[in-house]
């Protein structure tokens, strides 16, 4: 990717006073902790009273979003009024992306943002889903909670098709949203996806542990780092993800990891000569772990040789003393 390329992609820094994330979780992907929370994705206290002589339409969109809670029911709203089209999808896209339907949230993500809202389905936007929080998984085990806008449906969009296996177009939904850490943590977890560790290393350049989420895009940064050889930088990036105290203990352990393939040898590029053969065998997790195994192999082996040789002699010694 051309480096003015990457300097137009939008980075980490979010200079708005007012945004739509609320708060984030991280959990340990293979016990699946937080998921809980994850199974909700949309958290309502109750469902805001309609206003006096509210039209059909809205009376109908209500029920649909937040009584019934099924994506076939605002797919029907969308096809009978055209006007509120544009909202119906999302809303159904968004019910099915809480279900982890990825592949029909996908769909229906899509056809919500390229289709029209007229007046009145803005206002009753604005008026009566203001309240609802959406959890939004940015990346493997990082999960933020946003008010309903235009960024949260464009991350959900973006981990849909992320899920299906369509990652180039999740990063071309997620072009035009502002600079903002969940923005770039998926942005930077797409990346990895599509094997663009430069793109990661350029998204993330002076990044500090100032939060989980920044500690856990700290993570892929000296993941990326670490493939492309870059074995101190990688180091650094892993000491700022351990840095702060209150970092979640599953990105720590993430970093740790990092930390452990480091030392390891692991990511290393090849230098010339013998030295280079070495780089090239431990740029494989199974390669390094495979040296470690004829390693072991060797020492049992030199082991029972010496055994053999002690039970050699003492025989000999028995020999002797029966002589």
């Amino acid at each position: 990717m051309a480096s003015g390329e990457l300097g137009r992609q939008p980075s980490f820094h979010d200079t708005r006073d007012l945004t739509p994330f609320r708060s984030a979780q991280v959990y340990a992907p293979v016990r699946g902790m937080g998921r809980r929370l994850a199974q909700r994705m949309a958290v309502r206290v109750r469902a805001p009273r309609l206003r006096p002589f509210a039209s059909k339409v809205e009376k109908q969109v209500h029920a649909a979003v937040f009584v019934h809670g099924e994506p076939e029911r605002l797919v029907l709203l969308a096809r009978a009024h055209p006007g509120w089209s544009g909202l119906c999808y999302v809303m159904a896209g968004m019910h099915a992306y809480r279900s982890h339907h990825h592949a029909q949230a996908a769909e229906l993500l899509a056809r919500g943002i390229a289709s029209a809202s007229d007046r009145a389905a803005t206002a009753f936007a604005t008026e009566y889903l203001g309240g609802i929080r959406h959890w939004i998984e940015v990346s493997e085990g990082v999960e933020v909670e946003t008010v309903f806008s235009e960024e949260a449906v464009c991350l959900a969009l973006a981990h849909s098709l992320r899920e299906i296996g369509r990652p180039e177009e999740a990063v071309s939904v997620l072009a035009p949203l502002p600079p903002s850490l969940p923005a770039a943590l998926a942005a930077c977890r797409l990346a990895e996806v599509l094997g663009r560790p430069l793109e990661i290393v350029a998204r993330t350049e002076g990044l500090t542990n100032a939060s989980d989420l920044a500690a856990a895009l700290l993570v892929l940064r000296a993941r990326a780092l670490r493939e492309l050889g870059r074995r101190d930088d990688a180091q650094a990036a892993v000491r700022e993800a351990l840095r702060r105290r209150r970092t979640s203990f599953a990105v720590k352990n993430a970093a740790a990891t990092e930390r452990a393939l480091l030392m390891l040898g692991m990511g290393r590029r090849g230098r010339g000569g013998a030295s280079g053969a070495r780089g090239r065998a431990a740029a494989s997790p199974s390669s390094a772990f495979e040296e470690l195994r004829e390693a072991g192999k060797a020492r049992r082996a030199l082991d029972a040789r010496a055994r053999e040789r002690w039970l050699r002699d003492f025989e000999d010694l028995d020999r002797e003393a029966d002589d």
